[in-house]
């Protein structure tokens, strides 16, 4: 299989509102340098040739494992178990999953790590320290103290601040504006709520809500 810096075309999985943000996220990359050329959505929900914002919905999942040219892919699915289950699916090797990130957002330093497949959006800011795994998706305007670490297909909506030695399992959802304070974890598959600030750890498959946030999964 090509090498990902070989692949120009990319398409992206889900035609909603994420699907067109990143279109657009794609099209201010390339204002500053020129890389990809959008190719179109693919989309189970979606009719085939179907028009989102002047590109077309190339078809399903079925129709992406049947493409036969090396292509790169975004999967904007903001619910972190769907976008795991659609990555699962996608069995065609000629695919390959590039880490788009804004040229407005300020990744600190060369040595944090980020996996493939992230999609990391303008305004956000990172620190040193950090280390985001796969799939995972920072929203407009996220901030991430040092030492932090994203676990894997985990969704980070917009206005959130995560403080110093924070620790987040994977495939876990983290609301529009909530808060996490510094030396915490929280467990996979869990769900903190908007506007949410999280002074103490919790265990997975947990569900924060309020100031400070309380468990409501029992």
């Amino acid at each position: 299989m090509n090498k990902l810096n070989d692949v120009n075309n990319i398409a992206i999985y889900g035609a909603g509102g994420l699907g067109r943000e990143v279109a657009l996220l794609i099209s201010q990359i390339n204002e500053v340098k020129p890389i990809w050329k959008f190719i179109g959505f693919f989309d189970d929900q979606m009719t085939k040739g179907q028009q989102i914002d002047g590109s077309s919905v190339l078809g399903g999942m079925d129709d992406l494992n049947q493409y036969n040219q090396p292509l790169a892919l975004a999967v904007a699915i903001a619910a972190p178990s769907v976008r795991k289950e659609v990555v699962s699916k996608i069995r065609n090797e000629r695919v390959e999953f590039p880490t788009l990130i804004h040229p407005g957002a300020n990744t600190g330093s060369d040595k944090n790590g980020i996996g493939h497949g992230c999609i990391i959006t303008a305004g956000c800011i990172l620190t040193t320290g950090i280390c985001i795994e796969d799939f995972v998706m920072i929203n407009l305007a996220t901030t991430i103290g040092h030492d932090a670490v994203l676990g894997q297909f985990t969704s980070v909506m917009p206005g959130c601040h995560i403080s110093g030695n924070v620790k987040m399992g994977s495939e876990t959802l983290m609301g529009t504006g909530a808060s996490i304070l510094q030396n915490i974890t929280i467990g996979a598959n869990s769900i903190i709520g908007a506007g949410a600030v999280v002074t103490k750890s919790f265990p997975s498959h947990s569900k924060l809500v309020g100031v400070p946030a309380t468990n409501r999964s029992k």
